[in-house]
């Protein structure tokens, strides 16, 4: 580690998080951007390679999820280069990560990072979200599920609420389209289990992306046909 971009990453990273951040996660923080950074250039896991805008972008985009103290078992569906997972699990140690991707490449890449910079608490699962929901190890076993940058609301709900316990919550990023996602969606949600949706988090990015992130809770199991084949999801989402 080069002592002073080291330096400079942590007061980057820690005068600009809401939250606060220990040394040693903001160390874990600086090995997983560097062990990304270097993995990026044989498989493609971001376009954000800025410094500051991988700090602000991935890191304190992903931490400032609101997740419940009594959510352990937490899954990252659609993680791509393991965000919001990887970061999720540096400021939660005491807390399970599993992140799942279609891409096998990303989830044996991002793999290889969280053994490199020593993380225990993630698990990396490649697989297809409609096929590992009805996978008895896997549905309604978690107590949150978040998703980032994977598809339009009104798709993604079916996608996570199987692997859903009742009670828990699903978290959505979702940027200025946010309102019209959820009013397309119907009452899709509510077929699935899913109860009242909230919008609960601004964040303006100084980047000027809007994000916010889109919370509710799972009231009820979600009915055993759902999800359905991803196609006729995309071609005929539920409303």
């Amino acid at each position: 580690m080069n002592d002073q971009d080291y330096t400079k990453f942590a007061d980057i990273l820690t005068s600009e998080s809401p939250l606060p951040i220990t040394d040693a996660q903001c160390r874990l923080f600086y090995d997983f951007m560097t062990a990304m950074k270097e993995m990026n250039q044989r498989v493609n896991l971001t376009r954000i390679v800025d410094e500051k805008d991988f700090i602000e972008k991935h890191l304190l985009d992903a931490i400032t999820c609101p997740l419940k103290a009594n959510e352990k078992q937490i899954l990252d569906l659609g993680s791509g280069g393991g965000i919001p997972g990887v970061p999720l699990a540096i400021y939660y140690p005491d807390r399970h990560f599993t992140l799942i991707d279609s891409t096998a490449k990303k989830m044996k890449a991002v793999k290889a990072i969280t053994e490199k910079i020593g993380l225990t608490n993630v698990t990396c699962i490649s697989g297809r979200a409609e096929e590992l929901g009805k996978q008895p190890e896997y549905r309604e076993k978690f107590d949150a599920v978040c998703a980032r940058a994977v598809a339009a609301f009104n798709i993604l709900d079916e996608l996570c609420a199987p692997f859903l316990k009742k009670g828990g919550t699903f978290y959505a990023w979702k940027g200025q389209q946010a309102e019209e996602e959820i009013a397309a969606a119907k009452a899709g949600p509510e077929k699935l289990g899913l109860g009242e949706i909230r919008i609960i988090q601004n964040l303006m990015l100084k980047s000027a992306a809007f994000h916010v992130i889109i919370q509710c809770d799972k009231i009820a199991n979600t009915p055993s046909k759902y999800p359905r084949n991803y196609g006729r999801i995309v071609k005929k989402p539920l409303t």
